[in-house]
């Protein structure tokens, strides 16, 4: 598989070639163009460059123009070469790339690279052609994508059910409206390729899938659930493997910390999460069996061990068990070894298996040796438990080996290296408040009561209980109830580093019910942290601990890039001394109406005189919406201000009528707002009495009310 190098689209250095490069490139023959990937068959590969080429002459050259037809009936005439050995045919577009047959082309191509970005700007995921598309339908795609989005003012990808359609040629869109972004991706920057393409990935998928309540776009578990659910289109399966082949070439060699290690974790978890049906089809498109080899190579690099194990076993399966299934329950042992085994075994296990699999993908046909009878005893050995194994014909409500072993240590105070990992065995099932309960069941001198109590509360086990998929959040209370301020710095770590949402809720909760100054101080010390979420997430722990550590000021954080981080910042602000007034100007002029809503609310406690003008200028006359103008003319009503009285009668008097009467502005929630603040504030102002007379004689109902005795009461 060719190396593809992924780039992420920037309108600045991602613009549509001139108007020289278009015949130029027209005028190179087959055999001159660069090879769309080396992977792809060279049909796929004519058919692409002539459908560029097509798109970039539509798009130079005005309608009816003597070149145009020509160029399209190109594109038709090597379509239907195509349709003779499939029914359809669907191109994928991830940035730079085009995908199609499973293969993403070099983004190096330039001709490819320039129709992969247009297609992206139009936010297009995909398009698909059916056996056989006519004349017509080929040259309205072809204008179609030649429009530049910028100059139609939306993309086509945003139509949503308006996008245009034809018989036999279908345009996807790639659905961005559908994804916030999240966890972090303000902090990324361009060379940071594993999370842009894991963000690709997640656009893509959630662009099939329905919208979710919860604002998960981004994990693993959501975007398997939604790969499984589609409908199997090629077009939508096209761009998925586009994106899994990419992640899994970049991750290969990637850094074993930071981004690159939470996107390892997440395209581990998203693998896992795939079943082995919708896995199998996923490798099965991924391109011949040279590009699937070295798929398999790349991710037997780049996933966790038991990724690696399931991605193996996809495959035979969808080769119809062209790996012995006996080496695949070997490999399986391997795995539990390395991520269960004591001491130095693990990180020996993690080696073996990854040399076992690359061995194995170089003898891809090999098929299985053994008799039933043998794969019967591999399958028992790899699924054997790895410390403490359940008695056959045990009530699985009956308690566990480990358990077993932890209870009677208990009752006898004796502790040992096989009771320390009957502890580490229990906590990886889950069984924390078993443990919390056997702790307080046994004597207060009792030394295994207090081992156990001090391992399970300690930094390194409770960051292990933390790496869960989810946690008991009764059961992590009572940890850090026993541990003290010990237990937050591990705490901070899964709140910024987890992959589970539900971890990350619980562990934010837990942390907010630390209401005293030294926890207040270890939380103003992780605002050295550069990613958004985690400054939102400590201000408003701090915010909730309602205490101030000396020394701390939120001032640089009501100047941070992120609105999400300013937002947090403000509750702050309010109660910091001598800072009040210069955030809440700050606020009310900020672009982001949450932020000015926010100060507006603040506001109705007490408005000082000096942020009338802000008041004014920066709301009620500047470019906001209607409630929030709405929120300050009735702010202003008591303020006497000559300022805000001239600016309140120049947003609800628009001119005077044909009789010489002023002529109030139409009908909306500032105008009533403010006529009602008039009404309030300035009722004998000769000006003022003029326009609500003239509002008194209007004929919307609403303006007339807005000024009647009951409303001015």
């Amino acid at each position: 598989m060719r190396n593809p190098s992924y780039v992420t689209h920037d309108p600045s250095d991602g613009a549509p070639p001139s108007a020289e490069d278009g015949p130029k490139a027209e005028a190179t023959s087959a055999d001159e163009r660069p090879a769309a990937s080396a992977a792809l068959s060279r049909e796929l590969g004519d058919f692409l460059i002539q459908f560029s080429i097509a798109v970039h002459r539509f798009a130079m050259y005005p309608p009816g123009h003597p070149s145009l037809e020509p160029a399209a009936d190109n594109v038709l005439s090597r379509l239907t070469k195509l349709f003779k050995d499939r029914p359809s045919l669907s191109i994928g577009v991830a940035h730079r790339q085009l995908v199609i047959g499973g293969v993403a082309t070099e983004s190096k191509n330039p001709v490819l690279s320039d129709l992969a970005g247009r297609l992206h700007e139009h936010q297009i995921g995909a398009i698909s052609f059916e056996k056989c598309p006519d004349l017509y339908a080929i040259e309205s795609l072809l204008n179609t994508l030649a429009r530049d989005p910028d100059a139609e003012g939306q993309a086509l990808g945003m139509l949503g059910a308006r996008m245009p359609s034809w018989e036999k040629v279908s345009l996807y869109g790639l659905g961005y409206e559908k994804l916030e972004l999240i966890d972090g991706e303000a902090g990324q920057t361009a060379h940071d390729k594993a999370s842009q393409l894991w963000l690709g990935l997640a656009r893509a998928a959630m662009a099939g899938g329905e919208e979710s309540e919860e604002d998960s776009s981004q994990e693993p578990e959501v975007i398997a659930a939604t790969i499984r659910a589609h409908r199997q289109e090629d077009a939508y399966d096209q761009v998925i493997v586009g994106y899994l082949l990419q992640l899994a070439d970049e991750l290969k060699a990637g850094d074993e910390a930071g981004e690159s290690l939470k996107v390892r974790r997440q395209l581990s978890t998203l693998v896992n999460e795939l079943d082995d049906d919708t896995l199998g089809r996923l490798i099965d498109m991924g391109g011949d069996a040279t590009q699937r080899r070295q798929f398999l190579l790349d991710t037997s690099q780049a996933l966790a061990v038991d990724s690696v194990v399931k991605i193996v076993k996809a495959a035979a399966a969808a080769k119809e068990q062209t790996i012995s299934h006996s080496l695949t329950r070997l490999l399986t042992k391997l795995a539990i070894h390395a991520e269960r085994g004591p001491g130095a075994i693990p990180a020996h296990a993690d080696s073996a298996l990854r040399e076992n699999v690359e061995d194995l993908i170089e003898d891809w046909e090999l098929t299985d040796p053994n008799p039933d009878s043998y794969t019967l005893i591999l399958d028992k050995m790899a699924h054997a438990a790895p410390v403490f194994i359940q008695d056959e014909g045990e009530d699985e409500d009956e308690l566990s080996g480990a358990a077993r072993l932890l209870q009677m240590a208990a009752e006898v105070d004796a502790w040992g290296p096989t009771t320390h990992r009957a502890v580490s065995e229990l906590i990886d099932e889950g069984q924390v408040s078993w443990v919390i309960a056997l702790i307080d069941d046994t004597p207060p001198d009792s030394q295994v009561g207090r081992t156990i109590e001090s391992l399970i509360t300690s930094p390194e086990h409770l960051r292990r209980i933390l790496s869960a998929d989810d946690v008991d959040a009764e059961a992590l209370a009572e940890l850090v109830s026993r541990g003290g301020h010990t237990t937050i710095d591990p705490l901070l770590d899964a709140l910024a580093d987890s992959s589970s949402r539900s971890v990350r809720r619980k562990v934010f909760d837990t942390l907010k019910a630390l209401k005293d100054e030294s926890a207040a101080e270890l939380f103003v010390a992780r605002l050295d942290d550069s990613r958004w979420f985690m400054l939102r997430n400590i201000l408003a722990l701090i915010h909730e601990s309602g205490v101030t550590p000396a020394g701390f000021s939120v001032a640089p954080f009501m100047e941070h890039a992120d609105d999400r981080v300013r937002r947090e910042a403000f509750p702050l602000a309010m109660k910091e001394a001598g800072f009040r007034e210069r955030a809440l100007a700050a606020a009310l002029a900020a672009e982001d109406d949450r932020m000015v809503r926010m100060a507006l609310l603040e506001l109705r406690t007490s408005l000082p005189e000096t942020l009338v003008p802000t008041l004014v200028k920066r709301v009620l006359t500047a470019d906001r919406s209607g409630d929030l103008k709405a929120i300050a003319a009735r702010l202003l009503a008591s303020t006497g201000s000559k300022l805000a009285l001239d600016a309140m009668l120049g947003l609800v008097v628009t001119g005077k009528n044909f009789v010489g009467r002023r002529k109030l502005a139409p009908s909306s929630p500032e105008v009533i707002a403010t006529l009602q603040a008039l009404a309030a504030g300035w009722p004998t102002e000769p000006r003022v009495k003029k326009v609500l007379a003239a509002a008194r004689r209007s004929k919307d109902e609403d303006i007339r009310n807005a000024v009647s005795m009951e409303a001015t009461s």
